[in-house]
């Protein structure tokens, strides 16, 4: 027969404390040196453990904050989960992630599921579910949103200002000298912002948008998009919606012949760990993803700035590497770049959009 699992009575008559000693002890509270000494100990040699489910049925906290997340394969996600757990680390609670893969239905799976694991929060990272069915899901589980994809609703978020990065990618290309620049566009939230930012900057600078091409954020969106921008010989650079992109991008414009940067310039936006590494490094917008997720764990933790503005927003910078340069059209004597076009069956077209 296994042996009983020991309880906090044993610890307690072990240690020759009371429960309540026992009790203080384990939470936190405060008590002796010499006790908590002897609680210790007590603990090592019965090899006690904790049972916080029953815990959370006494105290109406299970000590759990889900987490819901696209996936576990974008880099960023992962930032945004580290963070989020570098704030519960601190209070001693612990997260739980679920992915759901971009939809709805298995979004709402998710969150019930994580509700029926007694979790006193969720944090939910690019949700898509209408403001009804979030609230049908939730019910009275705490919520904190980062990047939310649905509309915007009453609970506290985290949201990157795209505006502010758009417009510092473009005004290096500007300032290089690039006049035709196209756009490789997120067909989500983040990406119809920064198409709109991307619009806007260019009519600031008085100059009309080149190409602009909707994909998915990943690297075959990118190269299935840079199908149609490389073809336009007037182009010198590309902003592109997510490293994802400009990675798919990079690999069409090798492909065809097309030298990064003396070709063709290229902007991501996100600086993934990777970007720095890339051949050439590649410019980008540092979208600080780990700083976001612990932003968004303390807003579920009640440390919201302002309860009258539920939108937190975290500025981006711009990283300039060696992705980008003065466009060769400087140089009359410049030869041409090559555009030979990739075999047949190497071309993939998910999710693309016509240019306007």
């Amino acid at each position: 027969m296994s042996r009983t699992r020991p309880t906090i009575h044993d610890v307690a008559r072990e240690a020759g404390a009371s429960i309540a000693t026992v009790s203080r002890a384990l939470n936190g509270g405060v008590v002796s040196a010499a006790a908590r000494g002897r609680i210790e100990a007590a603990v090592a040699r019965l090899g006690y453990r904790r049972n916080d489910v029953a815990r959370g049925l006494v105290t109406g906290r299970s000590g759990l904050v889900g987490v819901v997340l696209p996936d576990l394969v974008g880099p960023l996600y992962a930032q945004m989960a580290r963070g989020i757990e570098d704030v519960l680390d601190e209070h001693g609670m612990h997260a739980m992630l679920v992915t759901d893969h971009l939809e709805p239905a298995a979004e709402r799976r998710a969150i019930e599921l994580l509700r029926a694991r007694q979790v006193d929060g969720l944090v939910l990272i690019g949700s898509r579910l209408q403001t009804a069915e979030l609230r049908a899901a939730a019910g009275s589980v705490p919520v904190a949103h980062v990047q939310r994809d649905g509309p915007d609703d009453d609970a506290p978020q985290v949201r990157l200002d795209d505006a502010a990065g758009v417009r510092a990618a473009v005004e290096h290309l500007v300032a290089a000298g690039h006049r035709r620049i196209a756009h490789l566009a997120g067909t989500r939230r983040d990406g119809v912002e920064r198409r709109e930012a991307f619009l806007a900057a260019m009519a600031e600078a008085g100059l009309e948008p080149g190409p602009i091409v909707g994909g998915a954020f990943t690297e075959e969106g990118g190269e299935a998009a840079a199908a149609i921008v490389l073809e336009d010989p007037d182009v010198t650079a590309v902003f592109c919606a997510s490293d994802r992109m400009a990675v798919g991008l990079l690999h069409a414009a090798h492909r065809r012949g097309i030298a990064v940067p003396d070709d063709l310039s290229v902007v991501g936006f996100d600086d993934l760990t990777w970007a720095r590494y890339l051949c050439p490094p590649l410019t980008t917008v540092r979208q600080p993803g780990r700083e976001m997720g612990r932003a968004a764990a303390r807003l579920i933790l009640g440390g919201a700035p302002d309860p009258t503005e539920p939108v937190l927003r975290v500025t981006p910078t711009l990283v300039v590497r060696a992705s980008t340069a003065a466009p060769r059209s400087h140089d009359p004597a410049a030869p041409p770049r090559m555009r030979p076009r990739p075999a047949p069956e190497e071309v993939i077209a998910p999710d693309i959009a016509s240019p306007p």
